[in-house]
């Protein structure tokens, strides 16, 4: 069986040219991506949610639009998938759980209002871990992920379900959140682009919140150029010229970055600033030891956020419904003592200033993503085993979070690598138009990798 094509195969910018001079109509587009989805998804299983018939009412209505004179933008008529913490009226969010949590759900928030606004179309919702805790659950195992056929591998987390529907190319782009690099490490392990905005840069309204101080938004794409054209047509912007290559200076934290690395990992990232340096980038050094206080905030703040947006009792009466990943990670919260909240709050506040003023004078940092590659899932059997991956898994995109910085994840495995690699670009809280523009010069020069052929996969 062929399968139909990506909605992203050809680029946002293509595929809105093409939409705007009606070369080819939502309804087109959309019908395509869910048979795409009906093909794959019996394999891939990214979705929580599919609202096909939604879907190509949607489409109808913005080819109506459009042949009215209507022009929304860039994206009007691009199918999305948005993971399943936001709230998109009627549509169920469940947060990944099998705990009844509809009384906490909040009202459809911003940002989804302004994927409506810009035109695109909602798919359905895609999978997460149990509310957003760390990246893989027994109760129910991560999607498959698209680089490997054969066997099954992680995939990581927790917006897992909307980065290999991107890797799948089941969207024109999908949405994501990362409260420790939920966005930027499966993007990493999936081979796409993960783009991880400052926490402030969208409003964290309509989403079901983990840690509200350490939430962003986030969204996955095809290229950087796709992720920084979403980026501005959502803000009602044009896109800005990338800085040139030699105009760029870039650092490499010596300390706590460079652990742990998987061999291909280390080749890629090495590869990858070889490039850069012969590009005409500075490359310099820059000390992080701050790095190694993320165990502690993300061992207890982040719990402790997240049961006191449930509530103590509610967990308490259902703790045995949870699955047992998310369990052993919410249990932690029911002994956090206020003073040690407290105290663990203000210090993330000043480490933000602390790494933001050490970072004057440097564009971005620059780091592997994730030290490992996607290994098979078979490989982490026990609850201890996915605790000591989680931690190990996020040690680069975890910081990031508690610094307050935008990020972004670029695959770079064609570079030395059979299994995906991710190369990290982070900034000051803030310069998310900046790192964007940044990213966009970066893979400029190192290019990008080939999407997965996934015709076997079609029945």
């Amino acid at each position: 069986m062929n399968l139909s094509p990506s909605p992203a195969a050809p680029g946002l910018e293509a595929l809105g040219r093409a939409l705007r001079e009606r070369r080819v109509s939502a309804v087109e587009v959309v019908r395509d991506c869910l048979a795409r989805i009906a093909a794959l998804e019996p394999r891939l299983q990214a979705f929580m949610h599919l609202d096909a018939e939604r879907a190509m009412a949607h489409a109808r209505a913005i080819d109506l639009l459009r042949a009215s004179g209507v022009d929304l933008g860039p994206l009007m008529g691009v199918p999305v998938a948005v993971k399943d913490l936001y709230t998109v009226d009627g549509m169920p969010t469940t947060a990944g759980s099998r705990i009844d949590i509809q009384d906490l759900v909040p009202p459809q928030g911003s940002f989804v209002r302004a994927l409506l606004r810009a035109g695109c179309v909602l798919l359905g919702k895609t999978r997460t871990t149990e509310f957003a805790l760390g990246g893989f659950n027994f109760d129910q195992p991560p999607p498959w992920n698209p680089c490997d056929l054969q066997q099954p591998r992680m995939t990581g987390g927790s917006s897992h379900g909307s980065a290999v529907a991107m890797a799948a190319g089941l969207a024109g782009f999908t949405v994501g959140g990362d409260t420790g690099g939920s966005v930027r490490w499966p993007a990493a392990l999936c081979g796409v682009v993960g783009y991880k905005a400052s926490s402030t840069h969208w409003g964290g309204d309509g989403v079901f919140p983990l840690s509200p101080e350490l939430d962003s938004v986030g969204f996955f794409t095809r290229s950087v150029h796709d992720a920084a054209l979403v980026d501005a047509a959502l803000a009602d912007r044009p896109l800005r010229q990338p800085p040139a290559i030699d105009a760029l200076t870039l650092a490499v934290p010596a300390q706590h970055f460079m652990e742990n690395l998987d061999g291909p990992v280390a080749q890629c990232f090495d590869a990858a600033l070889e490039r850069l340096r012969r590009a005409g980038a500075r490359i310099v050094d820059i000390e992080v030891p701050e790095a190694s206080e993320i165990d502690e905030v993300f061992r207890s703040l982040v719990p402790a956020d997240l049961l006191a947006f449930l509530g103590r009792a509610r967990m308490e009466a259902q703790l045995d419904r949870l699955d047992p990943v998310a369990a052993e990670r919410l249990q932690v919260a029911f002994g956090v003592r206020a003073d040690d909240y407290v105290k663990m709050l203000a210090r993330r506040r000043a480490l933000e200033r602390i790494v933001t003023e050490r970072s004057r004078g440097i564009d971005a940092w620059v780091t592997p993503t994730v030290p490992m590659l996607p290994h098979p899932t078979a490989n982490y059997p026990t609850v201890a085993d996915v605790a000591a991956w989680n931690r190990l898994a996020t040690q680069n995109t975890r910081p990031g979070n508690l610094f307050g910085q935008c990020g972004i994840s670029l695959p770079i495995h064609h570079l030395g690598s059979a299994l995906p690699v991710g190369l990290q670009l982070c900034a000051s809280a803030g310069q998310d138009e900046a790192l964007l523009d940044l990213a966009r010069t970066v893979e400029n020069v190192l290019g990008c990798p080939d999407p997965p052929v996934l015709d076997t996969l079609a029945p």
